[in-house]
């Protein structure tokens, strides 16, 4: 408990006057962080008195083929692994700990499954930042909802004096977990941006009252504009963004709703999407994080640049998966589309809310799928993007709008070419 506070009260309240006053701090974190891996992971003892830019670059195959030598608790993988699936599986998530090691399961959306493990000195380290930068008022009590795919201990840690505390389990079909949202009415709602509009569209549907927060937070998935509008005007609540994933707590918005990282926790790495330079994927190093270091983890997140004089750097958007940008070739050459200019493309032409999901399933072919009355205006925005990028040439096919299920991750553009 007193390290959450004194996270707390740190995470709250410590102010840096300036951005190179924020990387003179973490450069001080890092030294005294990489020291303390590289004595108690194998993975990392060759690294020892090594600069940060000498270790190598992680992705979560690399994570998971090496994690009984990255961990420095001697965890083995298969039972980490075996004990994560049967509590996801029976949905008994308190009973997902080893050797008093909490066990988290990413949702796979890249194709692969990861682990999360934190002790419980990094579950008070991580509710103490979580209660600090996302809590609207101390002097109240709160009635924190979420709604996610998975539940965990980890997350029931935020849980204390007059904070209650409840799990809406996605798993089951949206009447039970809204109605029951409904009945413990969240003064702050945390959630997936589908999960939020599930909320957003049908609360209040189920004879309870409809929920009315203080504060929403979407998190785990592409908050799209419309998205965003759709949620805002329904609840007429502050709408704010959270990035947190297995990871880490990488950032979230301030007061004034602008997303930043959170450089009080990670350092942060840009591998530079575009020759331009406005977008890139981010290479994290975790300066709390002990049992499963996070050192150089490249996320296959595209984001946004933006730029402006604050301590903590600003995030533009989170713009979709490296993975699934549209990588179109014509004459032998490649041009790739940035998921966001997607969005981008589709809300300026379509002024209403539309349900849409793009997927490229060869170098020259997408699919379309919404209702047919804006399949030819999707496809009409599309090839105007496309040709202001380079006049590619692709064709199309047409299919019904897509049907989302909240235990799957709202993906709006899609590229499933293997080619």
């Amino acid at each position: 408990m007193i390290t959450l506070l004194r996270q707390f009260a740190f995470a709250r309240y410590h102010r840096f006057a300036s951005r190179a006053q924020v990387l003179s701090w973490q450069d001080k974190q890092l030294e005294h962080h990489l020291q303390w891996v590289c004595q108690h992971s194998p993975f990392y003892q060759s690294f020892r008195n090594q600069p940060l830019e000498t270790f190598p670059i992680m992705n979560k195959s690399l994570m998971m083929a090496n994690l009984e030598t990255i961990n420095t608790r001697g965890l083995n993988t298969d039972q980490l692994m075996s004990v994560a699936l049967k509590a996801e599986q029976s949905r008994r998530f308190e009973q997902s700990v080893v050797n008093d090691v909490t066990v988290g399961l990413s949702s796979g959306t890249s194709g692969q499954r990861g682990l999360f493990l934190a002790d419980h000195r990094e579950k008070q380290l991580w509710a103490g930042n979580i209660l600090a930068k996302l809590l609207p008022h101390l002097w109240q009590k709160h009635r924190i909802a979420l709604a996610l795919r998975a539940n965990s201990p980890l997350y029931k840690s935020v849980a204390k004096g007059p904070i209650q505390f409840f799990y809406a389990d996605l798993n089951q079909p949206y009447e039970v977990w809204i109605r029951a949202l409904e009945r413990f009415q969240p003064t702050l709602l945390i959630g997936s941006a589908q999960a939020l509009q599930f909320c957003a569209m049908y609360s209040g549907s189920f004879g309870e009252r409809k929920m009315s927060p203080a504060r929403i937070i979407s998190g785990a998935e592409v908050l799209t504009p419309v998205d965003r509008a759709l949620i805002e005007q329904t609840f007429a609540s502050e709408l704010h963004e959270v990035y947190q994933c297995t990871e880490g707590f990488l950032a979230c918005t301030d007061a004034q709703g602008q997303m930043r990282w959170n450089q009080d926790i990670v350092h942060i790495e840009k591998h530079w999407l575009n020759p331009e330079k406005t977008h890139y994927s981010p290479i994290i190093t975790d300066f709390r994080r002990r049992t499963q270091p996070i050192i150089r983890y490249q996320l296959d997140d595209v984001i946004a640049v933006k730029q402006d004089e604050a301590p903590f750097e600003p995030i533009g958007a989170i713009a979709g998966r490296c993975g699934d940008c549209l990588v179109l070739e014509q004459g032998g050459e490649q041009t790739v589309v940035l998921p966001d200019l997607v969005y981008r493309a589709v809300t300026l032409a379509i002024a209403e809310r539309v349900n849409y999901r793009i997927t490229q399933t060869s170098a020259h072919h997408l699919k379309i799928e919404a209702a047919p009355q804006f399949h030819h205006v999707i496809q009409e925005a599309l090839f105007g993007l496309l040709q202001r990028l380079g006049r590619v040439s692709v064709t199309c096919e047409y299919a019904p709008p897509p049907d989302w299920n909240p235990m799957n991750k709202q993906r709006r553009v899609v590229n499933e070419c293997k080619s």
